[in-house]
């Protein structure tokens, strides 16, 4: 393996409980991968007091080489401390809560769970509880998730979906332990990664306070072919149980330049070249201050894997068009019920691509007397290029929802005819994009005459 090409150096003459983690992975089945040891020796360092050297903690890396594994050797690490409280979160509360049973099968799968009195998986009460009073809990990352706690380990995966709004919640929860550390983990983020960008430039500045480990290519003009940059980027290449060759040969030849290099060598997209719509744009119409108004039609994505969904609105205020994501799930057999559970109670029609996967609902729901507005490939690029234009125009407002802002980041163009559509090559989650594309244009086209909503009393 190569050295990291942004790492916090190793203080020879502080001890280090990067040990201590190595033989908390053994007692879990696994052996750290040696960027895992790189991590843990300098993050885990004490200092004078016998409490951690650095407070803050920031690795990025490629996906698949193991930060999950990571942060679950860290948090066991804390667990074994008495009376201890460690909270967790991701992109959002369903993703935290999808990590969170990964966790618990892991321990309870080992030898580790001789230690912990219970688990808890009741929705809004997830825990993990410790013979020694020790806690690990997930939180929502938002201003409230993680209000009220004091905390010895705070974990932020995913880091790359969140602004500093998230670190002025939990930094907070950490004040008063002589001891705590808050890690972040990611791959490389994009424009609206604030706080992970916070963090990097801290790093590279090599900052005192922050322990910074980051694997990317060694030179920032590099040919993403060119194995030897794999070997600079992806530090499990080649080790067992690591990234295999194989997969990354058939990953350059199937994904889109700028993903491949993002997703699987850590490089952080050219915005001037990679982003659709402008970052600084998108922010501006965030808005708390304006409703999705009395008028509304709902979006419904799925996507082509069948493995992601989500429904979103689009209304009609002054001269606004409000968005609001509804729902958004990693499985699709929700879908269905939920939208007839929407027509019920709005009477509001479903705009669906009729050529997208979506498309396999349309017959089934109006058959349930559903109003659906399927538009065609053409209106899809026409859906594509007026929410671009609206973007332009500022006669958008959006809620500042971390899903759709995730997908308008990754959003990357495809030619459709002579026109132009939101690509799906991307490795995240466009759905939330796709979905508020086709409601905003079958409003704003008069494709459908939407009744108002009942009143809410």
């Amino acid at each position: 393996m190569k050295a990291p090409r942004w790492s916090t150096s190793r203080n020879p003459d502080r001890i280090s409980h990067g040990p201590a983690l190595e033989q908390i992975a053994e007692l879990l089945g696994f052996s750290l991968f040696e960027w895992q040891k790189i991590v843990a020796d300098t993050a885990l360092e004490l200092d004078q007091y016998n409490n951690y050297a650095y407070r803050t903690v920031g690795c990025t890396v490629g996906r698949q080489n193991g930060k999950t594994t990571l942060l679950v050797f860290r948090i066991a690490l804390e667990l074994l401390k008495p009376n201890t409280v460690s909270i967790f979160t991701s992109q959002d509360r369903n993703a935290a809560r999808g990590k969170f049973d990964e966790h618990i099968e892991l321990l309870m799968s080992t030898p580790f769970r001789k230690r912990i009195k219970k688990h808890v998986r009741a929705n809004g009460q997830e825990a993990v509880i410790m013979n020694n009073g020790a806690q690990y809990r997930i939180v929502t990352p938002n201003s409230t998730g993680a209000r009220g706690l004091s905390v010895d380990l705070a974990v932020i995966d995913e880091a790359l979906a969140h602004d500093m709004r998230l670190i002025a919640a939990l930094q907070p929860t950490l004040a008063t332990k002589e001891s705590a550390q808050l890690w972040i983990s990611s791959n490389a983020g994009g424009p609206y990664s604030t706080m992970l960008q916070h963090y990097r430039q801290l790093g590279h500045a090599e900052s005192p306070a922050l322990s910074w480990h980051e694997w990317a290519p060694y030179e920032d003009d590099f040919d993403i072919h060119d194995e030897k940059v794999w070997d600079e980027a992806i530090p499990t290449l080649g080790e067992k149980l690591g990234v295999r060759v194989e997969a990354v040969r058939e990953a350059v030849q199937t994904t889109e330049p700028h993903i491949f290099a993002q997703e699987w060598l850590n490089v952080w997209p050219s915005l001037a070249t990679e982003t659709v719509i402008d970052a600084h744009k998108w922010a501006a119409l965030a808005r708390q201050d304006v409703t999705i108004g009395s008028f509304m039609v709902f979006g419904v994505d799925i996507n082509p894997q069948r493995t992601r969904a989500t429904i979103g609105a689009a209304g009609l205020n002054g001269p606004f068009c409000c968005l609001e994501i509804i729902e958004n799930e990693n499985r699709i057999g929700w879908v269905k019920d939920r939208i007839l559970q929407l027509w019920e109670q709005w009477k509001m029609p479903f705009c669906i691509d009729s050529g997208a996967a979506a498309s396999s609902l349309i017959l089934e729901l109006e058959s349930e007397g559903v109003n659906v507005i399927p538009i065609s490939m053409r209106q899809y690029g026409q859906a594509c290029g007026s929410f671009y234009d609206a973007v332009e125009s500022q006669t958008i407002a959006h809620m500042g929802d971390v899903r759709l802002q995730t997908a308008v980041e990754h959003a990357t163009k495809r030619k459709l005819g002579e026109q132009w559509a939101w690509s799906r090559r991307s490795e995240e989650d466009i759905t939330p994009l796709v979905a508020v594309s086709i409601a905003r244009y079958a409003l704003v086209s008069n494709l459908t005459v939407p009744t108002p909503r009942p009143a809410i009393h």
